[in-house]
Protein backbone atom coordinates (compact mmCIF):
# COMPACT_ATOMS: atom_id res chain seq x y z
CA UNK A 1 0.00 0.00 0.00
CA UNK A 2 3.30 2.04 0.46
CA UNK A 3 5.70 2.52 -2.25
CA UNK A 4 8.04 5.61 -1.90
CA UNK A 5 10.36 6.62 -4.27
CA UNK A 6 13.41 5.00 -4.48
CA UNK A 7 16.79 6.73 -4.53
CA UNK A 8 17.86 5.71 -8.08
CA UNK A 9 14.87 6.85 -9.93
CA UNK A 10 15.46 10.47 -10.54
CA UNK A 11 11.79 11.22 -8.79
CA UNK A 12 11.81 13.54 -5.91
CA UNK A 13 11.53 11.61 -2.52
CA UNK A 14 8.27 11.39 -0.70
CA UNK A 15 9.41 9.65 2.41
CA UNK A 16 8.28 12.11 5.40
CA UNK A 17 5.64 11.42 7.67
CA UNK A 18 3.12 12.99 9.27
CA UNK A 19 4.85 12.88 12.46
CA UNK A 20 7.95 13.03 11.86
CA UNK A 21 11.14 13.81 9.01
CA UNK A 22 14.57 13.87 9.04
CA UNK A 23 15.20 17.62 9.59
CA UNK A 24 13.61 20.73 9.06
CA UNK A 25 11.51 23.27 11.00
CA UNK A 26 8.32 21.59 10.79
CA UNK A 27 10.04 18.41 11.99
CA UNK A 28 11.18 20.10 14.94
CA UNK A 29 8.04 21.66 15.93
CA UNK A 30 5.90 18.42 15.79
CA UNK A 31 8.91 17.24 18.53
CA UNK A 32 8.46 19.84 20.16
CA UNK A 33 4.44 19.36 20.18
CA UNK A 34 4.66 16.14 21.45
CA UNK A 35 7.01 16.77 24.10
CA UNK A 36 4.75 19.51 25.44
CA UNK A 37 1.82 17.43 25.16
CA UNK A 38 3.49 14.32 27.16
CA UNK A 39 4.42 17.50 29.50
CA UNK A 40 0.88 18.34 29.97
CA UNK A 41 -0.74 14.59 30.50
CA UNK A 42 1.83 14.34 33.34
CA UNK A 43 1.42 16.91 34.84
CA UNK A 44 -2.97 17.29 34.62
CA UNK A 45 -3.63 13.60 33.69
CA UNK A 46 -1.74 11.45 35.92
CA UNK A 47 -4.63 9.13 36.95
CA UNK A 48 -5.43 8.71 33.54
CA UNK A 49 -2.86 5.97 32.36
CA UNK A 50 -4.36 5.24 28.83
CA UNK A 51 -3.45 8.29 28.29
CA UNK A 52 -0.58 9.13 30.01
CA UNK A 53 1.53 6.29 28.48
CA UNK A 54 0.99 6.37 25.04
CA UNK A 55 2.38 10.06 25.31
CA UNK A 56 5.32 9.19 27.38
CA UNK A 57 6.54 6.31 24.93
CA UNK A 58 6.15 8.82 22.02
CA UNK A 59 9.27 11.45 23.49
CA UNK A 60 11.56 8.66 22.91
CA UNK A 61 10.35 7.03 19.69
CA UNK A 62 10.17 10.97 18.61
CA UNK A 63 14.64 11.09 19.40
CA UNK A 64 14.61 7.94 18.09
CA UNK A 65 12.73 8.90 14.51
CA UNK A 66 15.35 12.11 14.55
CA UNK A 67 18.34 10.02 15.16
CA UNK A 68 17.12 7.24 12.44
CA UNK A 69 16.38 10.39 9.74
CA UNK A 70 20.05 12.22 10.31
CA UNK A 71 21.34 8.66 9.53
CA UNK A 72 19.24 8.13 6.59
CA UNK A 73 20.31 10.86 5.36
CA UNK A 74 24.08 9.91 5.85
CA UNK A 75 23.44 6.94 4.37
CA UNK A 76 22.36 8.19 1.23
CA UNK A 77 18.46 6.84 2.01
CA UNK A 78 20.22 3.31 2.77
CA UNK A 79 16.46 0.89 2.53
CA UNK A 80 16.83 -0.47 6.00
CA UNK A 81 17.49 2.58 7.82
CA UNK A 82 14.75 4.60 5.64
CA UNK A 83 12.30 1.61 6.64
CA UNK A 84 13.11 1.93 10.25
CA UNK A 85 12.77 5.62 9.81
CA UNK A 86 8.84 5.39 8.43
CA UNK A 87 8.45 2.89 10.97
CA UNK A 88 8.79 4.84 13.81
CA UNK A 89 7.15 7.80 12.31
CA UNK A 90 4.27 5.47 12.28
CA UNK A 91 4.15 4.31 15.93
CA UNK A 92 4.64 7.99 17.36
CA UNK A 93 1.51 8.53 14.85
CA UNK A 94 -0.47 5.39 16.49
CA UNK A 95 0.70 6.78 20.48
CA UNK A 96 -1.51 10.27 19.50
CA UNK A 97 -3.75 8.23 17.91
CA UNK A 98 -3.95 6.18 21.47
CA UNK A 99 -3.83 9.22 23.52
CA UNK A 100 -6.38 11.10 21.71
CA UNK A 101 -9.09 7.79 21.64
CA UNK A 102 -8.41 6.55 24.96
CA UNK A 103 -8.90 10.56 26.11
CA UNK A 104 -12.60 10.34 25.09
CA UNK A 105 -15.45 9.79 27.51
CA UNK A 106 -15.67 6.15 27.10
CA UNK A 107 -19.07 4.57 25.88
CA UNK A 108 -20.58 1.66 27.69
CA UNK A 109 -20.58 -0.21 24.02
CA UNK A 110 -17.51 0.95 23.06
CA UNK A 111 -15.81 -1.80 24.34
CA UNK A 112 -17.77 -4.82 24.35
CA UNK A 113 -17.18 -7.98 26.65
CA UNK A 114 -15.99 -11.04 25.02
CA UNK A 115 -18.25 -13.42 24.01
CA UNK A 116 -18.80 -16.76 22.80
CA UNK A 117 -15.70 -16.63 20.29
CA UNK A 118 -17.42 -15.50 17.19
CA UNK A 119 -16.36 -12.89 15.06
CA UNK A 120 -18.41 -10.36 16.10
CA UNK A 121 -18.11 -10.53 19.85
CA UNK A 122 -15.66 -7.85 21.50
CA UNK A 123 -12.67 -10.35 22.60
CA UNK A 124 -12.08 -11.61 18.90
CA UNK A 125 -13.25 -8.42 17.12
CA UNK A 126 -10.14 -6.73 19.67
CA UNK A 127 -7.93 -9.11 17.91
CA UNK A 128 -8.80 -9.04 14.60
CA UNK A 129 -8.05 -5.52 14.56
CA UNK A 130 -4.85 -5.47 15.99
CA UNK A 131 -3.84 -7.63 13.50
CA UNK A 132 -5.63 -5.64 10.63
CA UNK A 133 -3.40 -2.95 11.65
CA UNK A 134 -0.42 -4.91 12.07
CA UNK A 135 -0.96 -6.31 8.34
CA UNK A 136 -1.26 -2.69 7.47
CA UNK A 137 1.92 -1.61 9.14
CA UNK A 138 4.07 -4.34 7.32
CA UNK A 139 3.10 -3.52 3.68
CA UNK A 140 3.79 0.10 4.54
CA UNK A 141 7.04 -1.33 5.11
CA UNK A 142 7.37 -3.51 2.51
CA UNK A 143 6.36 -0.87 -0.18
CA UNK A 144 9.31 1.40 1.53
CA UNK A 145 11.82 -1.34 2.02
CA UNK A 146 11.29 -2.10 -2.23
CA UNK A 147 11.71 1.64 -3.01
CA UNK A 148 14.75 1.72 -1.31
CA UNK A 149 16.27 -1.57 -2.83
CA UNK A 150 15.31 0.20 -6.23
CA UNK A 151 12.58 -2.28 -6.91
CA UNK A 152 9.63 0.97 -6.99
CA UNK A 153 9.33 1.05 -10.55
CA UNK A 154 10.47 -2.30 -11.38
CA UNK A 155 7.36 -3.08 -12.37
CA UNK A 156 5.41 -0.96 -15.11
CA UNK A 157 2.28 -2.52 -15.07
CA UNK A 158 -0.62 -3.33 -13.06
CA UNK A 159 -1.81 -5.75 -12.05
CA UNK A 160 0.85 -7.82 -12.87
CA UNK A 161 4.56 -7.69 -13.50
CA UNK A 162 5.40 -6.58 -17.10
CA UNK A 163 2.19 -8.29 -18.53
CA UNK A 164 3.38 -11.39 -16.84
CA UNK A 165 2.55 -13.13 -12.86
CA UNK A 166 5.97 -13.88 -13.01
CA UNK A 167 8.86 -11.16 -12.89
CA UNK A 168 11.47 -11.68 -15.27
CA UNK A 169 13.41 -9.47 -13.32
CA UNK A 170 15.26 -10.70 -9.16
CA UNK A 171 14.19 -7.28 -7.91
CA UNK A 172 10.74 -8.14 -9.38
CA UNK A 173 9.92 -10.59 -7.20
CA UNK A 174 10.44 -7.37 -4.47
CA UNK A 175 8.15 -5.62 -6.20
CA UNK A 176 5.61 -8.41 -6.47
CA UNK A 177 6.15 -8.99 -2.59
CA UNK A 178 4.68 -5.89 -1.63
CA UNK A 179 1.47 -6.03 -3.92
CA UNK A 180 1.08 -9.48 -2.55
CA UNK A 181 1.31 -8.56 1.15
CA UNK A 182 -0.72 -5.44 0.26
CA UNK A 183 -3.35 -7.65 -1.47
CA UNK A 184 -3.54 -10.06 1.38
CA UNK A 185 -3.76 -6.96 3.60
CA UNK A 186 -6.69 -5.90 2.01
CA UNK A 187 -8.95 -8.89 2.03
CA UNK A 188 -8.52 -8.32 5.98
CA UNK A 189 -8.85 -4.68 6.22
CA UNK A 190 -12.09 -5.00 4.54
CA UNK A 191 -13.52 -7.84 6.71
CA UNK A 192 -12.67 -6.14 10.43
CA UNK A 193 -14.32 -2.77 8.38
CA UNK A 194 -17.44 -4.77 7.59
CA UNK A 195 -17.42 -6.62 11.13
CA UNK A 196 -16.90 -2.85 12.43
CA UNK A 197 -19.99 -1.79 10.58
CA UNK A 198 -22.09 -4.06 12.07
CA UNK A 199 -21.84 -2.25 15.56
CA UNK A 200 -22.73 0.58 14.16
CA UNK A 201 -25.60 0.37 16.64
CA UNK A 202 -23.78 -0.01 19.82
CA UNK A 203 -20.62 1.45 18.90
CA UNK A 204 -21.54 4.62 16.26
CA UNK A 205 -17.68 5.85 16.59
CA UNK A 206 -17.06 2.19 15.11
CA UNK A 207 -19.42 2.44 12.71
CA UNK A 208 -18.07 5.62 11.29
CA UNK A 209 -14.31 5.14 11.67
CA UNK A 210 -15.06 1.46 9.75
CA UNK A 211 -16.55 3.46 7.35
CA UNK A 212 -13.97 5.19 6.70
CA UNK A 213 -11.25 2.57 6.67
CA UNK A 214 -13.24 0.74 3.43
CA UNK A 215 -13.38 4.39 1.73
CA UNK A 216 -9.34 5.05 2.09
CA UNK A 217 -8.71 1.06 1.38
CA UNK A 218 -11.08 1.33 -2.02
CA UNK A 219 -8.92 4.78 -2.57
CA UNK A 220 -5.75 3.70 -1.77
CA UNK A 221 -6.01 0.41 -3.89
CA UNK A 222 -6.91 2.89 -6.59
CA UNK A 223 -3.81 5.33 -5.97
CA UNK A 224 -1.28 2.30 -5.70
CA UNK A 225 -2.79 0.91 -9.61
CA UNK A 226 -2.07 4.89 -10.94
CA UNK A 227 1.27 4.39 -10.07
CA UNK A 228 2.25 2.43 -12.59
CA UNK A 229 -0.48 3.78 -15.43
CA UNK A 230 0.30 7.59 -14.77
CA UNK A 231 4.54 6.27 -14.49
CA UNK A 232 5.10 6.81 -11.38
CA UNK A 233 4.43 11.12 -11.36
CA UNK A 234 5.81 12.46 -7.85
CA UNK A 235 1.99 13.61 -6.73
CA UNK A 236 0.49 10.25 -7.33
CA UNK A 237 3.28 8.93 -5.11
CA UNK A 238 2.78 11.26 -2.56
CA UNK A 239 -1.00 10.92 -3.02
CA UNK A 240 -0.47 6.46 -2.52
CA UNK A 241 1.91 7.38 0.65
CA UNK A 242 -0.17 9.73 2.21
CA UNK A 243 -3.49 7.49 1.90
CA UNK A 244 -1.74 4.21 3.25
CA UNK A 245 -0.77 6.66 6.33
CA UNK A 246 -4.62 7.59 6.97
CA UNK A 247 -5.57 3.98 5.98
CA UNK A 248 -3.35 3.08 8.78
CA UNK A 249 -4.51 5.31 11.38
CA UNK A 250 -7.90 4.27 10.47
CA UNK A 251 -7.32 1.01 11.76
CA UNK A 252 -5.27 1.91 14.80
CA UNK A 253 -8.28 4.04 15.76
CA UNK A 254 -10.35 0.94 14.98
CA UNK A 255 -8.22 -1.01 17.79
CA UNK A 256 -8.08 1.65 20.22
CA UNK A 257 -11.91 1.93 20.18
CA UNK A 258 -12.23 -1.95 20.28
CA UNK A 259 -9.74 -1.96 23.45
CA UNK A 260 -11.15 0.94 25.29
CA UNK A 261 -12.65 0.14 28.22
CA UNK A 262 -16.18 1.10 29.75
CA UNK A 263 -16.13 3.58 32.61
CA UNK A 264 -17.22 0.96 34.78
CA UNK A 265 -14.88 -2.93 35.01
CA UNK A 266 -12.62 -0.97 32.87
CA UNK A 267 -10.13 -2.98 35.29
CA UNK A 268 -11.57 -6.53 34.45
CA UNK A 269 -11.67 -5.34 30.50
CA UNK A 270 -8.12 -4.28 30.55
CA UNK A 271 -7.26 -7.73 31.82
CA UNK A 272 -9.10 -9.66 29.50
CA UNK A 273 -7.27 -8.09 26.84
CA UNK A 274 -4.10 -8.42 28.33
CA UNK A 275 -5.15 -12.26 28.63
CA UNK A 276 -6.01 -12.48 24.75
CA UNK A 277 -2.49 -11.05 23.84
CA UNK A 278 -0.88 -13.21 26.42
CA UNK A 279 -2.45 -16.50 24.83
CA UNK A 280 -1.30 -15.65 21.71
CA UNK A 281 2.25 -15.13 22.07
CA UNK A 282 2.08 -18.33 24.53
CA UNK A 283 1.31 -20.01 21.34
CA UNK A 284 4.00 -18.85 19.62
CA UNK A 285 6.18 -20.79 22.45
CA UNK A 286 8.48 -17.92 23.30
CA UNK A 287 11.14 -19.85 25.61
CA UNK A 288 11.78 -21.76 22.12
CA UNK A 289 11.55 -19.61 19.57
CA UNK A 290 14.23 -17.76 21.29
CA UNK A 291 16.91 -20.98 21.66
CA UNK A 292 15.77 -21.40 17.66
CA UNK A 293 16.92 -17.81 16.52
CA UNK A 294 20.38 -18.04 18.68
CA UNK A 295 21.60 -21.10 16.25
CA UNK A 296 20.28 -18.99 13.42
CA UNK A 297 22.31 -15.71 14.16
CA UNK A 298 25.51 -18.52 15.14
CA UNK A 299 25.08 -20.18 10.94
CA UNK A 300 25.03 -16.11 9.99
CA UNK A 301 28.25 -15.18 12.17
CA UNK A 302 30.11 -18.29 10.99
CA UNK A 303 28.84 -17.21 7.01
CA UNK A 304 30.14 -14.16 7.68
CA UNK A 305 33.22 -15.01 8.84
CA UNK A 306 32.18 -12.06 11.99
CA UNK A 307 29.05 -9.92 12.72
CA UNK A 308 26.82 -10.09 9.87
CA UNK A 309 25.01 -7.16 9.00
CA UNK A 310 22.24 -5.50 11.46
CA UNK A 311 19.61 -5.38 8.60
CA UNK A 312 19.71 -8.80 7.31
CA UNK A 313 19.87 -10.20 11.05
CA UNK A 314 16.91 -8.35 11.75
CA UNK A 315 15.09 -9.76 8.84
CA UNK A 316 16.44 -13.22 9.53
CA UNK A 317 15.21 -13.19 13.11
CA UNK A 318 11.74 -11.52 12.45
CA UNK A 319 11.01 -14.50 9.67
CA UNK A 320 12.12 -17.26 11.65
CA UNK A 321 9.96 -15.92 14.94
CA UNK A 322 7.08 -15.26 13.05
CA UNK A 323 7.59 -19.14 10.84
CA UNK A 324 9.11 -20.85 14.24
CA UNK A 325 5.63 -19.11 15.95
CA UNK A 326 3.33 -20.43 13.70
CA UNK A 327 4.50 -23.94 13.81
CA UNK A 328 4.20 -23.94 17.59
CA UNK A 329 0.55 -22.66 16.83
CA UNK A 330 0.18 -25.55 14.73
CA UNK A 331 1.24 -28.11 17.31
CA UNK A 332 -0.73 -26.11 19.66
CA UNK A 333 -3.96 -27.10 16.86
CA UNK A 334 -3.17 -30.64 16.22
CA UNK A 335 -2.38 -31.66 19.71
CA UNK A 336 -4.83 -30.34 21.76
CA UNK A 337 -6.63 -33.53 22.90
CA UNK A 338 -3.05 -35.04 24.31
CA UNK A 339 -2.17 -31.64 26.14
CA UNK A 340 -5.91 -31.90 28.12
CA UNK A 341 -4.21 -35.21 29.47
CA UNK A 342 -0.93 -34.14 30.53
CA UNK A 343 -0.45 -32.03 33.65
CA UNK A 344 2.44 -29.80 32.17
CA UNK A 345 0.92 -28.91 28.81
CA UNK A 346 -2.98 -29.08 29.74
CA UNK A 347 -3.30 -24.87 30.44
CA UNK A 348 -2.31 -24.30 27.47
CA UNK A 349 -4.16 -21.77 25.39
CA UNK A 350 -5.94 -24.50 23.11
CA UNK A 351 -6.18 -27.20 25.61
CA UNK A 352 -7.66 -24.94 28.31
CA UNK A 353 -10.24 -23.81 25.54
CA UNK A 354 -9.08 -20.20 25.91
CA UNK A 355 -8.21 -19.77 22.08
CA UNK A 356 -10.27 -21.84 19.59
CA UNK A 357 -8.44 -24.38 18.07
CA UNK A 358 -9.48 -22.86 14.13
CA UNK A 359 -8.29 -19.80 15.52
CA UNK A 360 -4.85 -21.14 16.43
CA UNK A 361 -5.25 -23.25 12.96
CA UNK A 362 -5.12 -19.72 11.24
CA UNK A 363 -3.52 -17.72 13.50
CA UNK A 364 -0.30 -20.38 12.48
CA UNK A 365 -1.27 -20.37 9.10
CA UNK A 366 -0.64 -16.74 8.68
CA UNK A 367 2.71 -16.57 10.77
CA UNK A 368 3.99 -18.83 8.40
CA UNK A 369 2.74 -17.30 5.44
CA UNK A 370 3.98 -13.58 6.69
CA UNK A 371 7.73 -15.41 7.50
CA UNK A 372 8.07 -16.87 3.74
CA UNK A 373 7.37 -13.56 2.54
CA UNK A 374 9.48 -11.95 4.30
CA UNK A 375 12.79 -14.42 3.59
CA UNK A 376 11.88 -15.01 0.34
CA UNK A 377 11.10 -11.08 -0.57
CA UNK A 378 13.60 -9.54 1.45
CA UNK A 379 16.65 -12.68 2.05
CA UNK A 380 16.23 -15.18 -0.71
CA UNK A 381 14.21 -17.84 -1.78
CA UNK A 382 16.68 -20.62 0.01
CA UNK A 383 16.29 -19.25 3.11
CA UNK A 384 12.16 -18.90 2.57
CA UNK A 385 12.04 -22.78 1.66
CA UNK A 386 14.09 -24.01 4.57
CA UNK A 387 12.16 -22.42 6.94
CA UNK A 388 9.04 -23.47 5.12
CA UNK A 389 10.25 -27.10 5.13
CA UNK A 390 11.09 -26.95 8.71
CA UNK A 391 8.04 -25.79 9.14
CA UNK A 392 6.37 -28.72 7.56
CA UNK A 393 8.37 -31.55 8.53
CA UNK A 394 7.57 -30.47 12.40
CA UNK A 395 3.58 -30.43 11.94
CA UNK A 396 3.06 -33.10 9.27
CA UNK A 397 5.94 -35.92 9.86
CA UNK A 398 6.83 -35.22 13.45
CA UNK A 399 3.49 -33.95 15.05
CA UNK A 400 1.44 -35.81 12.54
CA UNK A 401 3.22 -38.83 11.83
CA UNK A 402 5.74 -40.00 14.78
CA UNK A 403 5.25 -38.42 17.71
CA UNK A 404 2.03 -40.99 18.48
CA UNK A 405 3.21 -43.86 16.83
CA UNK A 406 6.93 -44.30 17.12
CA UNK A 407 9.31 -44.02 20.01
CA UNK A 408 12.17 -43.19 17.69
CA UNK A 409 9.86 -39.84 17.17
CA UNK A 410 12.20 -36.97 18.58
CA UNK A 411 14.85 -38.89 16.84
CA UNK A 412 13.99 -38.15 13.19
CA UNK A 413 11.47 -35.30 14.14
CA UNK A 414 14.24 -33.32 15.74
CA UNK A 415 15.70 -32.33 12.11
CA UNK A 416 12.62 -29.72 12.34
CA UNK A 417 14.78 -27.99 15.01
CA UNK A 418 18.34 -28.44 13.66
CA UNK A 419 17.40 -25.93 9.98
CA UNK A 420 17.92 -22.89 11.39
CA UNK A 421 21.50 -22.50 11.54
CA UNK A 422 21.17 -23.30 8.19
CA UNK A 423 19.00 -21.04 6.99
CA UNK A 424 21.21 -17.92 8.62
CA UNK A 425 24.47 -19.77 6.67
CA UNK A 426 21.98 -19.27 3.59
CA UNK A 427 20.95 -16.36 4.32
CA UNK A 428 24.32 -14.82 4.47
CA UNK A 429 25.86 -17.06 1.10
CA UNK A 430 22.79 -18.07 -0.38
CA UNK A 431 24.45 -21.93 -0.78
CA UNK A 432 24.28 -24.98 1.44
CA UNK A 433 28.18 -25.91 2.46
CA UNK A 434 29.43 -28.24 4.75
CA UNK A 435 30.04 -26.00 7.72
CA UNK A 436 26.30 -25.14 7.73
CA UNK A 437 25.36 -29.42 7.36
CA UNK A 438 28.00 -29.89 10.70
CA UNK A 439 25.34 -26.84 12.70
CA UNK A 440 22.70 -28.94 11.67
CA UNK A 441 23.94 -32.48 12.44
CA UNK A 442 24.67 -30.84 16.35
CA UNK A 443 21.36 -29.77 16.45
CA UNK A 444 20.50 -33.22 15.54
CA UNK A 445 22.21 -35.37 17.71
CA UNK A 446 21.48 -32.72 20.77
CA UNK A 447 17.64 -32.97 20.63
CA UNK A 448 17.02 -36.54 21.32
CA UNK A 449 19.40 -36.46 24.81
CA UNK A 450 17.39 -32.93 25.28
CA UNK A 451 13.86 -34.50 24.83
CA UNK A 452 14.52 -37.69 26.71
CA UNK A 453 15.81 -35.99 29.66
CA UNK A 454 12.47 -34.05 29.77
CA UNK A 455 10.56 -37.63 28.99
CA UNK A 456 12.12 -39.00 31.93
CA UNK A 457 10.81 -35.85 33.80
CA UNK A 458 7.27 -36.59 33.01
CA UNK A 459 7.00 -39.88 32.12
CA UNK A 460 3.32 -40.60 33.71
CA UNK A 461 2.31 -37.86 31.69
CA UNK A 462 3.18 -38.95 28.07
CA UNK A 463 1.84 -42.80 29.22
CA UNK A 464 -1.69 -41.34 30.34
CA UNK A 465 -1.36 -39.20 26.87
CA UNK A 466 -0.39 -42.46 25.34
CA UNK A 467 2.44 -40.79 23.66
CA UNK A 468 5.33 -43.77 23.15
CA UNK A 469 8.32 -41.69 24.06
CA UNK A 470 11.08 -43.89 24.94
CA UNK A 471 11.16 -43.83 28.71
CA UNK A 472 7.33 -45.21 28.10
CA UNK A 473 8.00 -47.76 25.81
CA UNK A 474 11.75 -49.19 27.09
CA UNK A 475 12.05 -47.97 30.37
CA UNK A 476 14.02 -45.74 32.07
CA UNK A 477 17.65 -47.28 31.47
CA UNK A 478 16.94 -48.07 27.93
CA UNK A 479 16.65 -44.68 28.06
CA UNK A 480 19.75 -43.04 29.55
CA UNK A 481 21.75 -45.47 27.24
CA UNK A 482 20.22 -43.75 24.10
CA UNK A 483 20.87 -40.42 26.09
CA UNK A 484 24.85 -41.69 26.54
CA UNK A 485 25.43 -42.74 23.25
CA UNK A 486 23.91 -39.51 21.50
CA UNK A 487 25.56 -37.71 23.79
CA UNK A 488 29.07 -39.04 22.71
CA UNK A 489 27.97 -39.05 18.86
CA UNK A 490 27.22 -35.19 19.87
CA UNK A 491 30.73 -33.84 22.10
CA UNK A 492 32.44 -36.02 18.89
CA UNK A 493 30.74 -34.21 16.33
CA UNK A 494 31.48 -30.45 17.99
CA UNK A 495 35.16 -31.57 18.30
CA UNK A 496 35.58 -32.83 14.66
CA UNK A 497 33.64 -29.87 13.93
CA UNK A 498 37.21 -27.58 14.26
CA UNK A 499 38.83 -29.93 11.76
CA UNK A 500 37.30 -28.57 8.46
CA UNK A 501 38.88 -25.16 9.66
CA UNK A 502 35.84 -23.26 10.05
CA UNK A 503 36.09 -22.65 13.69
CA UNK A 504 39.09 -22.25 15.89
CA UNK A 505 40.88 -22.53 19.01
CA UNK A 506 38.12 -20.47 20.96
CA UNK A 507 35.22 -22.66 19.92
CA UNK A 508 37.41 -25.92 19.91
CA UNK A 509 38.32 -25.17 23.76
CA UNK A 510 34.86 -24.42 24.82
CA UNK A 511 33.03 -26.84 23.28
CA UNK A 512 35.26 -29.45 25.06
CA UNK A 513 34.66 -27.60 28.56
CA UNK A 514 31.04 -27.58 27.77
CA UNK A 515 30.68 -31.34 26.61
CA UNK A 516 32.78 -32.87 29.15
CA UNK A 517 30.38 -32.07 32.22
CA UNK A 518 27.60 -33.20 29.60
CA UNK A 519 28.98 -36.36 29.42
CA UNK A 520 29.86 -36.88 33.27
CA UNK A 521 25.71 -35.93 33.93
CA UNK A 522 24.88 -38.77 31.46
CA UNK A 523 26.96 -40.93 32.91
CA UNK A 524 25.34 -40.45 36.31
CA UNK A 525 22.09 -40.85 34.85
CA UNK A 526 23.05 -44.50 33.48
CA UNK A 527 24.67 -45.34 36.53
CA UNK A 528 21.95 -44.74 38.57
CA UNK A 529 19.48 -46.32 36.14
CA UNK A 530 17.55 -43.92 34.29
CA UNK A 531 15.96 -41.16 36.87
CA UNK A 532 18.53 -39.28 39.21
CA UNK A 533 20.08 -36.66 37.85
CA UNK A 534 17.66 -36.04 34.58
CA UNK A 535 16.63 -32.81 35.77
CA UNK A 536 19.77 -30.98 36.19
CA UNK A 537 21.10 -32.91 32.25
CA UNK A 538 17.67 -31.42 30.91
CA UNK A 539 18.53 -27.61 32.25
CA UNK A 540 22.35 -28.33 31.00
CA UNK A 541 21.62 -29.14 27.76
CA UNK A 542 19.78 -25.72 26.94
CA UNK A 543 22.45 -24.18 28.36
CA UNK A 544 24.87 -26.70 26.25
CA UNK A 545 23.64 -25.73 23.11
CA UNK A 546 22.85 -22.32 23.58
CA UNK A 547 26.69 -22.17 24.18
CA UNK A 548 28.12 -24.01 21.49
CA UNK A 549 26.59 -21.34 19.25
CA UNK A 550 27.83 -18.36 21.16
CA UNK A 551 31.72 -20.08 20.96
CA UNK A 552 30.46 -20.13 17.18
CA UNK A 553 29.96 -16.52 17.39
CA UNK A 554 32.62 -15.38 19.45
CA UNK A 555 34.70 -17.62 17.44
CA UNK A 556 33.88 -16.04 13.83
CA UNK A 557 34.39 -12.57 15.75
CA UNK A 558 37.47 -13.60 16.98
CA UNK A 559 40.20 -15.95 15.25
CA UNK A 560 42.92 -16.98 16.89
Amino acid sequence: MHEPPAKDTGIIPVRSSPVSSPSGGSSRAHRLLIMASAAVAWWKLRDARRVLIPLTAAVPLVGLAAWLGRNAVLSELAPTTVTLHLATAQVIFAMLLLAWVWSRPAQADDAESSGSGSVGDGRWFRFWTLAAAAATMVVLLSGSYAVGRGAGTICPSWPLCDSGLIPNVSLGWVHMAHRGLAGAAAVLVAWVAHVGWRRRRSSPAMGKISLLAVGLLVVQMAAGAANPWFDFVPAVRAIHLSLATALWGSLVVMAALSWQPALEGSSTAVSTSWRVIRDYVALMKPVIISLLLITALGGMFLATEGVPSLSLALLVLSGGTLAAGGAQALNHYLERDIDRLMSRTRHRPVADERVRPGSALLFGILLNIAGFVLLAGWVNLLSALLTLSATLFYVLVYTGLLKRSTPQNIVIGGAAGAVPPMVGWTAVTGSLELPAIYLFAIIFFWTPPHFWALALLIKRDYARANVPMLPVVSGEAATARGIMLHLIILVTLTVLFFTIETVGLIYLTGAVALGAPFLVMAWRLLRSGGMRGARPLYLYSLAYLAGIFALVMVDSTIRL
